[in-house]
């Protein structure tokens, strides 16, 4: 979609893809964050982006770049809404210069939108005002498609969100079924919304084998209950390793005796 990067797993294969598209462009924050702020009762609450999903703070008020595709219908720009053209966007990273001077201070800002032609050189992309109307008209223009559809009150997918209709491919597109489509995922067999590793993770579209790192220990045998001789077995789960484990855990039981089990789990 026009911002991929050298890593990119469609391209080469490696890497990851969505990791590698959230920048610190020294945005300020959105409006709708002072309801936040009276919220959480905190006048010094701020949207720091990233930082707020992975926890990191190599992450802060880094925001996801889309695509460049389709933009002359947009009405707001950057995940703050700040601009409302195209134009205004290119002078922006033209001049280099972020608009807000605590994510600048943060230690993420990319040099990408400051000093996008290596280091030493001057600030922004160094366009003349010539250059700068014609790359605004080349993202409007040449990357828009006019057959495009925005919004169609008949379409079976009304909202950003896919629903029953995208989904119910057993009822809905026999067609994709047969070509391997699981109801309830989307037809790509990828997340939905954001796409990276954690996202895929906790939409159980893939898995991060921990068993090196999380140690089961038995730490009760129960006695017999007298209602149909239930034995109740407890387990502590441990993590040895020196990294979060920061997804659901799956738990494969090996070894099991003939007959019906029941497993309960309880938060610690």
């Amino acid at each position: 979609m026009l911002n991929k990067q050298p890593d990119d797993p469609d391209v080469t294969g490696v890497g990851e893809f969505v990791e590698e598209n959230f920048y610190n462009l020294g945005l300020s924050d959105h409006p709708v964050q002072a309801l936040n702020r009276a919220g959480r009762n905190d006048p010094n609450f701020r949207d720091d982006g990233r930082k707020e999903i992975t926890g990191r703070a190599s992450d802060a008020f880094k925001f996801r770049v889309l695509t460049l595709r389709q933009l002359k219908d947009a009405r707001f720009l950057f995940h703050n809404g700040a601009f409302t053209d195209v134009k205004d966007v290119v002078k922006y990273f033209n001049a280099g210069v972020p608009q807000d001077a605590q994510a600048a201070a943060a230690g993420t800002l990319t040099p990408r939108f400051t000093h996008p032609r290596g280091t030493g050189s001057p600030r922004g992309l160094g366009l003349s005002r010539d250059e700068v109307d014609d790359l605004a008209e080349f993202i409007e223009e040449a990357l828009y498609d006019p057959g495009f559809v925005t919004f169609d009150p008949r379409s079976a997918t009304p909202t950003f969100q896919l629903n029953e209709r995208d989904f119910i491919y057993s009822k809905y597109r026999p067609e994709l079924a047969a070509l391997g489509a699981i109801d309830g995922r989307a037809a790509s067999g990828r997340a939905q919304d954001n796409d990276d590793a954690l996202s895929r993770r906790d939409m159980s579209l893939e898995f991060l084998d921990v068993t090196a790192q999380a140690h089961a220990t038995q730490i009760n045998w129960g006695d017999r209950h007298s209602h149909g001789g239930q034995r109740e077995v407890v387990y502590r789960i441990t993590n040895n390793g020196t990294s979060i484990i920061d997804t659901h855990l799956l738990m494969v039981a090996r070894g099991l005796a003939r007959g019906g089990w029941n497993v309960r789990h309880s938060d610690a």
